[in-house]
């Protein structure tokens, strides 16, 4: 990888005119999500090594090292000049505010689709949304596209921004994305830069070339899909517009039902069973997956899923389950694991599945399905990154998609060893299965993803679908083939008659595909730009902690709501975070306006180890009112100090996951020393130090997983309990102890959630008068409460539509919600009822950023004791990334 990242360095580069300054490459081996990323703050990449198993018709690994580094490029190209140790935030800040992400993930797309032999520019499932939604009159807008939708399927912004990036490309030739870049390096404030950039340069803003883009797409998929003339399939599965969904990986059962995975927005995924009369019934709910993957046999299914380490989020496995649909058993066969795609064999006993170390070397392993025993290795001598396997009607054969640097191909394992049946090339071979003396399998040899047919002796292969769109997961029962079939509302099942089915060997080598990226090729001239790699041997050495810890990236400014005043204190802070995000430091200083006093402040937190450990220290001006004279002369007069505080916080967090339900722990303890001086008096009563006060924190939940359109979880119980004393301080006394509960139950229909908490505290000494649990809305306008004791918190919340609403370049809005709600406070003194009321509020994006995500509504509130019921009005704005 160190000499592929040096060779192929300058021909990334070389269309954006800029080569990048070093950075740090970090592989992340312990995980088992594919992916990638650059980001500065500090400045890395990280690759995830593992391929998926349908990942692209080449290595791994060179697709990252070409996507990424294009990445790395693109920060340094709008703002060359905002290293460590101040700047590296601003450039990260600068990099988003000016570039939307279709624009750098399809400039990267079409990067590793030019300079390489692959690349998702080439493949048909890539542009699979988007051309489906355009060819069924589905021709959604530009902010709809981009920002996605509640309420149908849309492209996302990966495909949007490869074809709007390369019809750039393809209209004003080579040389102008560096000069788009270049203008908003030079002036990085503008308002609309990139719009008004491109409109510069290319005589379209934003919108005209996504229109442009569009209507072009439009015209050249309408002529390929004249050519691929494709027919119509009958769906055995129920379509309902309104929760587009997806049924995949198709089985007849023994009663000619058919088992799959449905996901769909309403719901997460699930194995159901679908039968004749095209009635659904759920058999389980399952877990999340990094692709969907399921295999029936003998009234018994297989899966893997994924799941998270109970303490580090990079270190996570896929473990294979088992569910037997006559004992209604559910068993989870293997433990930390790295095991992917697993399929039964004909008689359910034994199961078929891809190992892939941390070292990346891939094999197949068979085990019992029963116990998990392992019974044998298939060897793998080329080391092919291995994807979907499956076993013959005997059980005694297997076949597998194999991927090395040259393609795809398949590996045929029989009793006479193992055999390579085809040329690697650049197919997104997939999903083969035995049918007869034929192996069915899903490729794009017409430019389309269908199902076609290969003899392992003649090497015929033959086309047994022609979908319009694209075919996938196939599964043999006797003559017939069932495969999930995509459409604009998601993938249907559908079934053929494999004695009936037309053998299309025009379809099987006539490439209809869009190569839209062609012109791309040229302006490059790198067609594959790994063909000279160097061999260079370079030298190693162990990673040394000690002399990492500390990395100062940035600087940045601070502001914060005075504890004095109604105006902002300002200051600055020194943020440290070292590359494996071991230690985290930061250095800052503030002034305090109200006081017209400095501050200062230090943190340093530890994560490399089980518990987290963070030390912070503050130095800061404080002021308070004291009584002074005697009789009836007493008078409050302010007098004014300074403190020193030193903390101490020590985490232990404990994650688990299964099936689709989640369970988490923390346990905190958290200390301090208080250290007061330069008092400008001495009242009764005042502390000059405040020895080692204690709190002890738990936290506990279980929560069902969440669909796409579920406000909240569908069942979750999650539990907080705080407690805090004096144990080393004589001259303080009190303790303080609250417990705050949420819990979630389904409402009357789908995706509406009713949330109940209820919450207790007691406090005494000089914890007096704490509230820390969670209030009544309206809280501080209503009638002051002496002792808070308790709350009970009643909620109910809904969807009321998904309108996709465009307010200019100002909002869009996606969702619509509405609720009520009932509060309770001191239920033990009568009824306790303080408020209820009525919500509204919307899910929105603002100025057409993909993040972050914006909740704007308010609240109708009655407060119930008031003699007038004047309503209370507040007002919500909440946002996440």
């Amino acid at each position: 990888m160190a000499n592929t990242l040096d060779a192929i360095i300058e021909d990334v580069s070389k269309s954006l005119g800029k080569v990048p300054h070093p950075i740090s490459i970090i592989l992340q081996t312990q995980g088992v999500i594919s992916n990638g990323f650059v980001s500065m703050a500090p400045r890395r990449s990280e690759f995830y090594t593992i391929p998926g198993q349908e990942f692209d018709a080449q290595d791994w690994l060179n697709s990252l090292a070409v996507h990424e580094l294009r990445h790395v490029v693109q920060f340094d190209k709008v703002a060359p000049y905002l290293k460590a140790p101040l700047f590296e935030e601003l450039k990260l800040a600068l990099f988003g505010i000016n570039l939307p992400p279709w624009f750098f993930e399809g400039d990267a797309v079409g990067i590793e689709t030019s300079l390489t032999q692959a690349g998702r520019g080439r493949q048909p499932s890539f542009e699979l949304a988007l051309r489906a939604n355009e060819l069924s009159g589905k021709s959604y807008s530009y902010t709809k596209n981009y920002l996605g939708s509640f309420k149908n399927l849309t492209s996302g912004y990966y495909p949007l921004g490869y074809f709007m990036t390369t019809k750039i490309r393809r209209d004003n030739g080579t040389e102008v994305l560096d000069k788009i870049l270049e203008r908003i390096k030079n002036f990085p404030i503008r308002p609309y830069n990139f719009s008004n950039s491109l409109k510069k340069f290319s005589g379209v803003n934003t919108r005209q070339l996504y229109e442009n883009t569009i209507t072009e797409m439009d015209s050249l998929w309408t002529l390929q899909n004249k050519k691929v003339e494709p027919e119509n399939y009958e769906p055995l599965n129920q379509i309902d517009p309104e929760n587009p969904s997806s049924y995949l990986l198709p089985y007849f059962t023994q009663n000619n039902e058919i088992i799959c995975l449905k996901n769909s927005l309403a719901e997460p995924a699930k194995i159901i069973s679908i039968n004749q009369q095209k009635e659904e019934k759920t058999i389980l709910k399952i877990g999340f997956q990094t692709e969907p993957n399921l295999s029936y046999a003998n009234n018994k299914l297989t899966w893997d899923e994924y799941r998270s380490d109970s303490r580090f989020d990079q270190r996570n496995f896929s473990v294979i389950c088992t569910y037997d649909l006559i004992t209604k058993k559910y068993k989870q066969l293997s433990f930390k694991s790295r095991l992917f795609s697993p399929s039964l064999s004909p008689d359910g006993k034994k199961i078929i599945a891809v190992n892939v170390t941390t070292e990346n070397i891939f094999s197949l392993i068979e085990f019992d399905a029963e116990t998990g025993a392992q019974i044998k290795t298939f060897p793998n001598p080329q080391n092919y990154a291995l994807q979907t396997p499956s076993y013959n009607a005997a059980g005694n054969e297997v076949i597998v998609t194999g991927v090395n640097t040259e393609g795809k191909t398949l590996l045929y394992y029989h009793n006479n060893g193992l055999e390579i049946l085809l040329k690697p090339e650049a197919q997104i071979i997939a999903r083969p299965v035995f049918y007869k003396n034929q192996i069915l399998y899903k490729a794009h040899y017409n430019g389309l993803e269908n199902i076609y047919s290969l003899n392992p002796i003649t090497k015929e292969i033959s086309s047994i679908t022609n979908v319009p769109f694209g075919a996938n997961y196939p599964s043999v029962d006797n003559d017939f083939v069932l495969f999930s079939n995509y459409s604009a509302n998601g993938y249907n099942l559908c079934k053929l008659n494999l004695n009936n089915a037309t053998d299309k060997n025009d379809y099987t080598h006539t490439n209809t595909f869009v190569n839209y990226f062609s012109p791309l090729i040229s302006q490059e001239n790198k067609p594959n730009i790994f063909n000279k790699i160097p061999e260079k041997v370079y030298p190693t050495k162990n990673y040394s902690t000690l002399n990492h810890l500390f990395y100062f990236h940035s600087a940045r400014v601070t502001m914060q709501e005075s504890d004095f005043s109604n105006s902002f204190d300002f200051g600055f802070d020194l943020v440290s975070n070292n590359k494996l995000n071991t230690v985290n430091t930061t250095v800052g200083y503030n002034f305090n306006n109200a006081l017209n006093k400095s501050e200062y402040n230090a943190s340093i937190g530890f994560l490399k180890y089980y518990p987290k450990i963070a030390i912070g220290y503050t130095n800061k001006a404080k002021l308070a009112f004291a009584q002074t004279g005697t009789g009836t002369n007493m008078t409050l007069v302010p007098f004014y100090w300074r403190e020193n505080r030193t903390a101490l916080n020590i985490n232990v967090p404990t994650f688990k996951n299964w099936l689709n339900k989640s369970f988490y722990t923390t346990f905190e303890l958290e200390t301090s020393y208080t250290n007061r001086y330069q008092q400008t008096l001495n009242p009764v009563n005042f502390n000059t130090e405040i020895k080692f006060p204690m709190t002890y924190g738990f936290t506990t939940g279980i929560n069902s997983r969440r669909g796409i359109r579920d406000l909240a979880p569908k069942w979750g119980q999650n539990l907080k309990v705080i407690y805090e004393n004096l144990p080393f301080d004589r001259n303080l006394k009190g303790e303080n102890i609250n417990i705050s509960s949420v819990f979630y139950f389904p409402g009357l229909m789908s995706n509406h959630s009713f949330r109940a908490s209820l919450n207790w505290q007691k406090n005494s000494g000089i914890y007096n008068f704490s509230n820390d649990i969670p209030r009544a809305n309206g809280w501080a306008n209503m009638d002051g409460i002496m002792d808070l004791e308790n709350t009970f918190l009643l909620s109910y919340l809904f969807p009321i539509s998904y309108p996709d609403w465009e307010l200019g370049p100002i909002a869009y809005i996606k969702r619509l919600k509405g609720g009520v709600f009932s509060d309770f406070e001191n239920i033990n003194n009568g009824n306790g009822l303080r408020g209820y009321g009525i919500s509204l509020s919307a899910d929105m994006n603002l100025l057409r950023y993909y993040l972050p995500n914006f909740e704007i509504g308010g609240k109708l509130i009655i407060p119930h004791k008031s003699i007038t019921k004047n309503p209370i009005l507040e007002f919500t704005f909440n946002y996440n990334f």
